[in-house]
């Protein structure tokens, strides 16, 4: 027998053992079966179920962000890039669907066309992703939405302040939307773009200001 073959064995006499412990224990016992006709080291277990075939990850994630603000006025405010970057999870269950929470620093902002200022806001955001994914051999591509929640650590602002132009003071700390996007998975590897759209006022101001993101982003999952 080949090397790879014993491997294979020993991988599967230890689940076995594992398992075993889960009963004494009084965990309901699960069924697996590995393995071919060439390399019968199967272990056939107790009765089946759906919840078997749920898979876990964890990982990180980082990406760019290109945002803007919806104003009454959408000639007089720019884009600015902005990075992103945080934790994720995957609760992936059979069919393709796949539901990844995450926790991120992003920063966003714009900047006043013809003017050179621009401000910056420090978010932590919490994004859950429900995805729809289809195996096409190893790449997986998808579709999903994400509403999330963000709380604003601070403002920044950068050029030459003119009178009424500075929102230090009036930013508020809560914001909330909804995104959309695309990508592919390629074994632990993620690539991802999104849009999203704020839905809450953002400073203390009579105006619309709105954050507008478009994001590309990339991960790696265990």
């Amino acid at each position: 027998m080949k090397l790879w073959k014993y491997i294979f064995c020993v991988v599967l006499v230890l689940s076995g053992i594992v398992e075993l412990s889960e009963v004494n224990a009084g965990i309901p016992p699960k069924r697996l079966r590995l393995g071919n006709s060439n390399t019968s080291c199967a272990i056939p277990r107790g009765k089946f179920t759906s919840s078997d075939l749920v898979e876990y990850r964890f990982g990180l994630v980082a990406g760019q962000n290109v945002s803007n603000v919806k104003t009454d006025n959408e000639s007089v405010m720019d884009i600015i890039p902005g990075v992103m970057a945080g934790v994720a999870a995957q609760i992936i269950w059979p069919m393709g669907f796949t539901i990844q929470p995450e926790i991120l620093y992003s920063k966003k902002g714009s900047m006043f066309s013809g003017s050179g200022l621009r401000y910056k806001i420090d978010y932590v955001e919490v994004p859950v992703k429900a995805k729809y994914r289809l195996n096409v051999a190893f790449v997986k591509p998808f579709v999903f939405v994400a509403p999330y929640g963000a709380y604003a650590l601070g403002l920044k602002e950068e050029g030459e302040v003119h009178g009424d132009d500075t929102f230090s003071n009036l930013v508020k700390k809560w914001d909330y939307g909804i995104g959309a996007g695309a990508g592919f998975d390629i074994w632990r590897i993620q690539l991802s773009f999104k849009y999203s759209w704020g839905f809450a006022q953002i400073v203390q101001e009579t105006f619309t200001i709105r954050n507008k993101v478009f994001t590309f982003s990339a991960g790696v999952f265990f």
